[in-house]
């Protein structure tokens, strides 16, 4: 079944298209039904719908406005506009928005049913063509040439020049137009029903699926590279308007794991390096994208994370790290105590059975060190343990590997606790700083999450994320709150008019502060207003 909203603020209307309208026999579920196209939208929120049928005049927020917000967010939702109004103006706002079908009322439910029938077909072929595996079989024998794969991965890999780009672009006929350029990184977190081994055909065609639709999104629609990497991911170099690069990359990483998971039934998480403002620096934000997506042990799966919302600074520059180094100083950046002395553990056995000489063997130890003290420098945090500790001092005096590995576990596992609790506590002081932000202008009636991700430096994905975690609510529930427990002072305290309250708390439309209010004290204005003259108020 296909979930359906209908939206339309005339109850009779709405009534009877629900009542003459035999939704299952179409192949579709009504999913909700609504008065105006605020509350559609936050019921999209938490349960995107396939189809929306919605009226275009309505309060609070018309129905055009509502295609767009939610063809912002979901892209493969059909939408089919209803009105009275035979407006030319309303129908070209509504192709420019790929709006399905616009129908006009009174509504001629033959004609209506056979519009339900015609969106059926298409959305199974739709369904059809994406999981069909044979299909991806075939795409898959014929993905992209091997040479322009392997220069993709290499500019991703290492430093390429710009002269060596724009030869090898015209060579394989390719165009990043920036002027900012970005590096993302695709990752599935699980196979559903796999416990590690599984069907390795099956887990390979859903990894080309996944990608099919990496490529679809950032490649044909927004012009990006995307290709697979030796470890089995998906990569992505991308390029926008220098102020908005890393939004636009985040909003497309977010569209691209709504799709994966509504088609391929997998979940997905994208790690996101910082814009470069050249190609040949392409090679830097990949590596902090890959960085990024060693988050997801700490953070969880099904993620976006972008590396400015994890780490401060500019991120690591250096390319070719050893996989040990890699290894460690991700644990470290994760905080995970036990990856880092396991691995620091096999490390040093391996150093035991392979280095020549004891020179080279304190010469890795060093280019370790070396590259713990460029972690710590650009990531922000672990300052003083490594200061204090004076460690190209220190390992000299260690004579055995075995006294090594002994100070090195208990000395990186203290630059580990720093670097962990100074990052939560920036964290912590960065999402109080929004609260209080948020409890200083609850009076904005353009109040956004946008502005309070900006006053806690922080994406709008990763803030929304953290600022539940931290205040146990949502932001929108959290400002709603405030502004309710204000509203409710002035009730009770002031002669001021309903109108009068609902501006001073952030309302434009009275109308619409009463039906929040009601909706969430149990009782209108007025009658809250009136309760609290007779005490009677909870």
């Amino acid at each position: 079944m296909y979930k359906v909203f209908l939206i339309d603020d005339e109850d009779e209307v709405r009534e009877g298209m629900m009542a003459r309208t035999d939704w299952a026999s179409f192949g579709f579920e009504l999913a909700g039904a609504f008065g105006n196209g605020k509350e559609a939208l936050e019921a999209a929120d938490l349960r995107p719908p396939d189809l929306v049928i919605t009226d275009i005049c309505m309060p609070f927020m018309d129905g055009l406005e509502l295609t767009k917000r939610i063809g912002e967010k979901y892209r493969d939702v059909k939408t089919v506009i209803l009105t009275g109004y035979e407006d030319f103006d309303y129908a070209k706002r509504a192709i420019q928005l790929k709006v399905h079908e616009y129908l006009l009322k009174p509504i001629n439910f033959r004609e209506f049913a056979g519009l339900l029938a015609r969106l059926k077909q298409e959305l199974d072929e739709e369904r059809a063509r994406r999981e069909d595996m044979r299909r991806l079989q075939l795409q898959l024998n014929e993905s992209l040439p091997l040479l322009r794969e392997k220069f993709l991965e290499r500019m991703a890999t290492s430093v390429v020049s710009e002269e060596e780009i724009e030869r090898k672009f015209r060579l394989f006929g390719l165009r990043l137009e920036g002027p900012a350029y970005i590096a993302l990184v695709m990752d599935i977190d699980e196979f559903k029903g796999d416990s590690g081994g599984g069907q390795a055909p099956e887990r390979e065609l859903l990894r080309f699926g996944a990608a099919n639709i990496v490529q679809e999104i950032f490649g044909q629609e927004h012009g990006g590279f995307v290709f697979g990497t030796k470890d089995e991911k998906t990569a992505v170099l991308y390029a926008g308007a220098a102020e908005d690069c890393s939004v636009a990359a985040q909003t497309l990483a977010s569209q691209a794991a709504h799709s994966i998971e509504k088609y391929l039934k997998v979940r997905v998480s994208f790690g996101i390096g910082r814009p470069r403002d050249r190609k040949s620096a392409l090679s830097s934000s990949y590596l902090e994208a890959i960085s990024a997506l060693d988050y997801r042990f700490l953070l969880g799966k099904n993620r976006i994370i972008a590396i400015h919302d994890v780490e401060r600074g500019t991120g690591l520059h250096q390319l070719g790290y050893a996989e040990w180094e890699r290894k460690l100083l991700a644990a470290m950046k994760l905080g995970n105590e036990q990856a880092y002395a396991s691995t620091l553990r096999e490390w040093i056995e391996h150093l035991r059975r392979s280095v020549p000489s004891v020179d080279k063997g304190y010469a890795s130890i060093q280019r370790f060190l070396v590259s713990v003290m460029n972690l710590v420098e650009e990531t922000g945090y672990g300052e003083e343990a490594f200061e204090a500790d004076r460690p190209f001092a220190r390992v000299p005096t260690l004579k055995t590997l075995d006294a090594l590995r002994e100070w090195l576990t208990e000395w990186g596992i203290r630059i580990l606790r720093q670097m962990d609790s100074r990052r939560r506590t920036d964290a912590d002081s960065h999402l109080q700083a929004a609260k209080e932000f948020v409890e200083r202008n609850y009076a904005d009636p353009n109040l956004s999450l946008q502005q309070a991700a900006q006053q806690a430096c922080m994406s709008v994905n990763y803030f929304s994320a953290m600022f539940k975690q931290y205040c146990g609510q949502t932001f929108i529930e959290h400002l709603t709150g405030i502004r309710l427990a204000k509203a409710k002072e002035l009730l009770a305290g002031t002669a001021l008019k309903t109108y009068e309250i609902a501006e001073k708390v952030g309302y434009e439309d009275p109308q619409y502060f009463s039906v929040i209010f009601k909706r969430n004290v149990g009782v209108t204005p007025k009658e809250y207003r009136a309760a609290a003259r007779e005490g009677t108020t909870g």
